[in-house]
């Protein structure tokens, strides 16, 4: 540093470098004001990142832009997916990065776009796009926005934009009445004998659901080891971890679960740990068949194991008096608020609970 001048911008006794520095620093600093300029052009806030990548050739640098930091998380999400873990949260990134793939060919004719070029108006704009061109519900959409604020937000953290376009956005989903199966439904299936024995077996599967409010994913990996025997009160426990959340559920093997699992699975308490319980099909075929169960029971609503978990919370526990909180645990919910959209308190339970009030009012 003692060779330069800061005054000259020259290299001091070295006139055959001053003049190549020199040159060098004249071509660099009419690439970066051109790259200033042109960003300036655009109108949006950009940072110094942006002024180098655009001035030295590097704007098609992945690192930051929007698909381009969207498509590495999703492939550190796939490279963390261990065997056995539910894949949704992965599919709806997947389909958050192709709506945004759309979005930006659709409304601004690119196949990218840097973090900087990301204004408050390009994130409510693909609000507009999702519950229009892309034909998805509010809540769905609002799913789809989270995703995308939380790639944004690796943006921001790194120092990629120099604003946070978010500040200020909210994200709010609407109340939606869950749908659930009444006691008398649940009976009417469980005592429908069916011809085709294929029909019986997702019917057992679809009750065993409907009396532990087991998810799909977890139904379709429960072994031996995740029911253990309670001495003092003589009966089993299923004990597992969530594959969605790794939230742990603790419910018991109420008797219509019980006898499914003795008329299905012979010995079943004497499996090794590791044997699996049932033989699960693939969700999509398994909500096929259901559709067959629901018409040939004269159900309407649309069966699928969801709604056998929603049954579960509703009318097998809240309705026979268990409390939120241990609904809660057995469902395997980390918030007592995510049990309270599943569990609704509809007019049979009211009518349980306002009974003796009702009597003495008379």
């Amino acid at each position: 540093y003692e060779n330069w001048d800061p005054c000259t911008h020259q290299i001091v006794s070295q006139p055959l470098h001053a003049a190549i520095l020199k040159q060098k620093a004249d071509e660099y600093k009419q690439k970066v004001m051109g790259a200033y300029y042109m960003l300036t052009k655009e109108g949006a806030e950009f940072t110094i990142r942006e002024i180098v990548d655009n001035a030295f050739g590097n704007t098609g640098a992945k690192l930051y832009s929007l698909v381009g930091v969207f498509e590495n998380a999703i492939l550190k999400m796939e490279k963390l997916l261990k065997p056995g873990d539910g894949t949704s949260n992965l599919t709806k990134h997947r389909t958050c990065l192709g709506h945004l793939r759309n979005y930006l060919k659709t409304e601004y004719r690119v196949t990218d776009v840097g973090f900087s070029r990301i204004n408050r108006s390009f994130i409510d704009g693909f609000e507009i796009f999702l519950k229009t061109e892309a034909g998805n519900s509010h809540n769905s959409a609002m799913k789809m926005m989270q995703i995308f604020k939380k790639i944004y937000r690796i943006a921001v953290d790194n120092r990629w934009t120099a604003v946070n376009a978010f500040a200020g956005k909210k994200i709010s989903f609407n109340d939606v009445e869950m749908p659930y199966l009444s006691s008398d439904e649940i009976l009417l299936i469980n005592q429908h004998v069916f011809k085709n024995e294929r029909l019986n077996y997702v019917r057992d599967l679809f009750i065993f659901c409907c009396y532990t409010g087991v998810a799909y994913i977890d139904l379709k990996t429960l072994q031996r080891k995740h029911f253990e025997f309670n001495p003092v009160s003589k009966q089993y426990f299923i004990k597992k971890k969530r594959q969605k959340t790794k939230q742990l559920f603790i419910v018991p093997l109420f008797g219509p679960a019980r006898r499914i699992l003795d008329s299905r699975i012979a010995g079943w308490e004497s499996l090794s740990p590791d044997e699996s319980i049932f033989t699960v099909m693939s969700n999509q075929k398994y909500n096929d068949y259901l559709k067959e169960v629901a018409a040939l029971c004269g159900i309407e609503k649309r069966l699928t194991t969801h709604l056998a978990r929603h049954s579960f919370a509703t009318s097998v526990a809240l309705e026979n008096g268990v409390s939120m909180e241990s609904t809660s645990r057995m469902l395997g919910h980390s918030k007592i608020s995510q049990t309270q959209k599943y569990g609704k308190v509809n007019e049979i339970k009211i009518e349980k609970d306002t009974r003796n009030l009702f009597l003495q009012l008379a």
